[in-house]
This record gives C-alpha cells, sequence and structure tokens, in this order.
C-alpha cells in the first residue's frame, strides 16, 4: 500500500464520534483566564441533547462535563467576551482528501521544469506532514504501529 493510498483509507474511515470546539476569550472579565484560546472542548451527541466536555488551558486546568453546550455559554460567555467557535472538522477532512486528490505535475507542456519541480516536492512535503499527522494520532506516545 502506497503512502497515499494510506492516507485516503484513513480518511475514508474517520467518522468523528464528536465535534471539537474552543472557548475564545476576547475580554477575561475576571482575570483569571486571560485572553485567546483559554479552553478546549468536545461536543457528545447524545439521544435528545448534547453533551460537552471542556478542558481548561492553564496552570489551574481542570475539566468539566456539561449537559448542554448552551450552558456553557451561559456560565463563560460573559456576554459576548468569551465565545464558543466549533472546529469544522468535516471540512478540514474534505480538504484533506483535495489535498490527496492532486497529482503530482508532469513535465509535458506544464512550463518551466523548475516549477513544476517545485509543485511536486511541495505537494510531497504537504503529503509527508499529513502522514505524520495520522501516525501521531495513531500513536500519540510515540510508539511504532505494529
Amino acid at each position: 500500500m502506497t503512502d497515499a493510498d494510506r492516507i485516503r483509507t484513513w480518511l475514508d474511515n474517520l467518522t468523528p464520534a464528536a465535534a471539537p470546539f474552543i472557548l475564545r476569550r476576547h475580554h477575561d472579565v475576571t482575570g483569571v483566564s486571560g485572553t485567546g484560546i483559554v479552553a478546549d472542548g468536545a461536543l457528545f451527541p447524545a439521544a435528545g441533547k448534547s453533551v460537552a466536555v471542556v478542558r481548561w488551558r492553564g496552570e489551574r486546568g481542570s475539566t468539566v462535563i456539561w449537559d448542554n453546550l448552551a450552558h456553557v455559554k451561559e456560565i463563560h460567555g460573559h456576554d459576548g467576551s468569551t465565545v464558543i467557535e466549533l472546529v469544522p472538522v468535516c471540512d478540514l477532512i474534505a480538504a484533506l482528501k483535495a489535498v490527496m486528490a492532486i497529482a503530482p505535475a508532469s513535465h509535458r507542456g506544464r512550463g518551466d521544469a523548475d516549477v513544476v519541480d517545485g509543485w511536486n516536492d511541495a505537494l510531497g512535503e504537504v503529503h509527508t506532514a499529513i502522514l505524520d499527522a495520522i501516525e501521531e494520532l495513531a500513536h500519540p506516545d510515540g510508539g511504532e504501529q505494529q
């Protein structure tokens, strides 16, 4: 199996069970968490409603499970000072699939050979980065695939 085949297979089988999100704080009302991305989260589908898990960043990090994402906004939104931004995982997967569908350029009729070689080198680096990310997700402790 080629590297491109491995990537395509992995992407085809990727079905996120949770929707990731971040909490971005534009103004720190309490003076505790600071501004920027202050927490990471995941929204899990459940029968009739959803469950949100929030992991706070920083030296006093904690993990909280909420019965509903709306409750996170009610408690931590501070009237718009902190917003919930969903990470578009399905769009990212579609973009990766589109990148994988790009074929290396051919020198025939494509103009300058240096440009074509540069394109192919860049495409190869992107494919390598995708493979590295897949390996990291599959083996986060750095262990090798069995």
